[in-house]
């Protein structure tokens, strides 16, 4: 409701100064509100958390009250000397209700299963907290790849602009004698690339912007757009030992495979308990009444009963089921000790590869800040060589393409290096809400 609230607001204040962009913040709460995926996971952690109470319901008392009543009837027929027979009829009600109750002492099997159901309810909230992460990685990389196929499209469109005037340049030159029929070829043919590459473009920003769409329910028509005044910095601490040791401690991937296989084990525990003797505290209360058509005094009896006692129990064959299960739970350990390894494994290639893509991206933004501002210089050149001659359209075309290329790898590799940021932080369990809004301040809000 705050959301929504603040959603009109800006849409309110939109018509009298203008339009305010969606940001990256805003899309992730939206999505938060909106994703299905996240939603059935937050449903998964409500039931993970019963499976605790469970746990714990297994070594309380168990009390149990019964009751039954009866009508019964019966006819007998004596034979005696003479011929003669003597009839016995018999009719009457019963009823009864008793309480009981079961305490364990010992089982050591109930105690297995409830430290297992709390793990599971453990693994349920790091799922959980796994699944809000991956929402902001999902939403961030739907948001970063809807701006680049934006972007994509603007400069098609700039290009295009751009090379039919020297299109229309090189038809004008050919016309007067000053340029071959050459230069008019290439800068025809540019242009129907373009003219292919913006219909690409198109259909791709259709697809990125559906897919936004999907997952946030906002429109995907208004984006913040990355601006430049924020530079590009290396990770802190720039110490790719220190996050792989977050990220061997704090991994949430790392975690709920450990849990996986803590449980894996209690399941063991479990089985292996099936065989050891069992000690429960019983206490149980109840009253008969007999009906007087049933009693021997001719009138309605009771009889009351109680007693308190120890229960003790030693199986001794279960025909082979307890050994089985054994075994495959055995098995099943060792599946998910392998499970644990490969995890570790891939959260290590990860952070590996998040911590050098930062680096990295930040060095790629600075080296195509270089290359750009170059390639505006080498564009300005050509086209004031063209004019004197010492340059041809080819060559203005070149560096028009150079140009372009330069800008729409310096947005990508902005995006890039800002999702490595993200996925740096996931990969060490430490991503929150914070590390988006340090990312969404790389935005411009207001279009």
């Amino acid at each position: 409701m705050k959301l929504k609230s603040s959603l009109i607001g800006l849409s309110l204040l939109s018509l009298s100064t203008g339009v305010w962009a969606t940001d990256l913040l805003q899309s992730w709460q939206a999505a938060a509100k909106f994703d299905a995926q996240i939603s059935a996971a937050r449903n998964a952690q409500i039931a993970g958390q019963e499976k605790a109470e469970q746990g714990q319901a297994l070594l309380l008392p168990k009390v149990s009250v019964t009751g039954n009543t009866a009508y019964s009837q019966s006819a007998s027929r004596y034979g005696r000397e003479g011929g003669t027979l003597h009839n016995t009829d018999v009719n009457g009600e019963s009823y009864g209700i008793s309480i009981s109750a079961v305490q364990p002492i010992y089982r050591a099997e109930a105690f297995a299963s409830a430290d297992q159901l709390k793990k599971q309810t453990d693994l349920a909230n790091v799922q959980y907290r796994q699944a809000e992460q991956d929402l902001i990685l999902r939403v961030s990389k739907a948001y970063f790849e809807l701006l680049a196929a934006q972007e994509k499209v603007t400069l098609a469109q700039a290009q295009k602009q751009a090379v039919a005037e020297q299109l229309a340049f090189a038809k004008k030159s050919f016309e007067v004698g000053v340029a071959t029929i050459t230069d008019t070829d290439e800068a025809q043919a540019s242009y129907d690339s373009i003219i292919a590459a913006e219909i690409l473009a198109n259909n791709d920003l259709a697809v990125k912007r559906s897919a936004f769409t999907l997952l946030t329910g906002l429109n995907a028509e208004q984006l913040a757009t990355i601006g430049d005044q924020k530079q590009p910095s290396s990770p802190e601490p720039n110490d790719l030992s220190v996050w792989l040791k977050k990220a061997q401690d704090n991994s949430l991937s790392n975690t709920s495979q450990q849990l996986a296989l803590d449980i894996a084990t209690r399941e063991i525990d479990k089985y292996r308990a099936l065989s050891a003797p069992t000690l429960d505290l019983v206490a149980s209360y109840g009253s008969d009444w007999t009906g007087s058509g049933l009693s021997r005094s001719g009138a309605t009896d009771q009889n009351m009963s109680g007693a308190i006692k120890l229960q003790l129990a030693i199986p001794f064959y279960t025909g082979g089921d307890r050994s089985s299960r054994l075994r495959e739970a055995a098995a099943k350990k060792d599946q998910q000790r392998d499970n644990v390894l490969a995890t570790q494994r891939d959260v290590e290639q990860v952070t590996k590869q998040s911590f050098l893509g930062v680096n990295a991206g930040a060095a790629q933004i600075r080296a195509l800040q270089q290359v750009l501002k170059s390639s505006q210089s080498l564009l300005a050149s050509s086209k004031l060589g063209r004019e004197v001659g010492v340059r041809t359209t080819i060559d203005v075309l070149n560096a028009e393409q150079k140009y372009y290329a330069t800008r729409y790898d310096l947005v990508v590799a902005r995006y890039t290096y800002l999702y490595a940021r993200l996925l740096l932080a996931a990969s060490a369990g430490e991503l929150t809400e914070k590390d988006l809004i340090a990312v969404n301040e790389w935005l411009v809000q207001l279009k």
